[in-house]
């Protein structure tokens, strides 16, 4: 063994203790209100709905193209927690840590002679990596569908009972289709993995179940009034993907597919470790399990297809699958080199200065709530107001109607369009935030009046104006 499990034991637990501070006070995201507020209707009304983004695309009456079952998981936890930012973050750790729970399993029963030892390193290289530990206590969709799509993988592996285990793996493909139409590609990967193997009954049977389970995402499209026309016209005209239709679109993404892995340093740690050893050990490439060489192939080939968007944000899909494919070519011929360090004091760097930044930030910006609570007193009551996405916690129910920035964005970012769309939307204050959410068109800081609205409160971070009326 080049590492001593005792070496293994510490280090790991100080990349698992600055990953406890990483979670408090930890920061929201856009989109840990965005998913919120979605999940906080359908716990409401029964519908997921929107009226952060009302005016847009019918939003504010149903959200038909939605990350569904991802939804309702968030809408339990807020049912019986309340939507703190707390219970809906929990939504990213728990997907997490099944994430872990399934690459320990993987290593257990790959590996019966010394599993800890392994087990140890790839725990290291999780809780060192900076997009796994920002995504962990993050209310995202893609380490659930991470966690389902590995789940349904590891079903594949030929057994006792085959065919029950094709069952469960095309239910637990379907469910992650349910959490966002990006999990149809662990349905595609299945059943081509299936059909590569000749394993044909278990092909059949996961198609039918993974079929099944992903029709359960058209009830409410079914139960609504002109349902399908309705989502046909939010998927087509949704402000975040409509530039990405057309050949000329898909074409740019296809040929620049290969950026996701490396699109900021937090996707390129990970990424490289994995190129250079795929290099390294490109010998023992032959030696890995079939099921590890066929199905990821497929996998990326299917999102490459389907995809309209390469973003970096959607390599969490396939982090579980690098992680064991990581684990096999290490353990096919353990070594130790100057290029292994170097690549290694790498990943090292970019995931520690990440887990700092995050621990930094969460301290310098306090809790936002806290902050939101403390401004209630300088703005009008029984006021619809315009006000950055993280304003949901824990005010959404504080006010009978609120607008986010991002709605505005969809229309203009210029300055001089502010108030006047602002006033157009019956907005009686804006919220703007200098510090932790400073947008283009925020006006200069401390402006005291804007076209049918005036400064009312201004502190050098947060800056509220009220309509002229009130």
């Amino acid at each position: 063994m080049l590492f001593t499990p005792r070496f293994l034991v510490t280090i790991l637990s100080v990349l698992f203790f600055l990953f406890l501070l990483t979670l408090w006070h930890r920061t929201p995201t856009g989109d840990d209100a965005w998913f919120a507020e979605q999940s906080y209707w359908l716990q409401k009304d029964g519908l997921i709905r929107s009226e952060f983004f009302r005016g847009t695309l019918g939003w504010e009456n149903q959200l038909l193209v939605s990350h569904k079952l991802f939804l309702l998981f968030g809408a339990g936890l807020i049912k019986l927690f309340g939507f703190g930012l707390p219970t809906v973050q929990f939504v990213g750790l728990i997907p997490f840590v099944i994430i872990l729970v399934e690459i320990t399993a993987y290593i257990r029963q790959k590996n019966k002679l010394n599993p800890l030892y392994f087990i140890f390193l790839v725990l290291i290289l999780i809780f060192s990596n900076r997009l796994l530990i920002r995504l962990s206590f993050e209310n995202r969709p893609e380490l659930m569908l991470a966690a389902l799509g590995f789940g349904s993988f590891l079903c594949l592996k030929p057994g006792s009972h085959p065919l029950r285990s094709a069952a469960l793996a095309g239910l637990l493909a379907g469910l992650a289709m349910l959490c966002h139409l990006n999990g149809v590609i662990y349905l595609i990967a299945g059943a081509g993995t299936y059909l590569y193997t000749r394993r044909f009954k278990e092909a059949v049977l996961f198609s039918i179940v993974g079929g099944l389970t992903l029709s359960g995402y058209f009830i409410d499209i079914v139960q609504a009034k002109d349902g399908f026309s309705i989502w046909y016209y939010q998927f087509r005209h949704d402000p975040a993907t409509q530039t990405a239709f057309g050949w000329h679109s898909k074409l740019v993404v296809m040929l620049t597919f290969p950026k996701m892995f490396f699109e900021s340093p937090e996707q390129a740690a990970l990424s490289g470790l994995l190129v250079f050893m795929l290099w390294h050990q490109r010998r023992f490439i032959h030696q890995l399990p079939r099921l590890i060489k066929v199905y990821p192939i497929i996998l990326l080939i299917s999102f490459w297809i389907i995809t309209k968007h390469g973003s970096g944000s959607y390599m969490p899909l396939f982090m579980p699958f690098m992680l064991v494919i990581l684990y096999e070519l290490y353990y096919s011929n353990p070594f130790m080199s100057w290029g292994l360090r170097s690549v290694l004091a790498a990943y090292f760097i970019i995931g520690l200065y990440g887990t700092v930044e995050i621990i930094y930030r969460n301290y310098a910006l306090g809790s936002l709530p806290v902050a939101y609570q403390k401004l209630r007193p300088y703005i009008p009551g029984n006021a619809t107001g315009l006000v950055p996405l993280t304003f949901f916690f824990d005010e959404y129910d504080q006010y009978p109607r609120l607008l986010c920035h991002e709605n505005f964005i969809n229309y203009s970012t210029q300055q001089d369009d502010l108030p006047v769309w602002a006033n157009h939307h019956k907005a009686d204050f804006i919220l703007l935030d200098y510090v932790y959410r400073p947008e283009a068109f925020y006006p200069k800081p401390g402006t005291t009046t804007l076209p049918f609205y005036k400064l009312t409160y201004y502190d050098g971070r947060f800056a509220v104006y009220s309509h002229n009326r009130r």
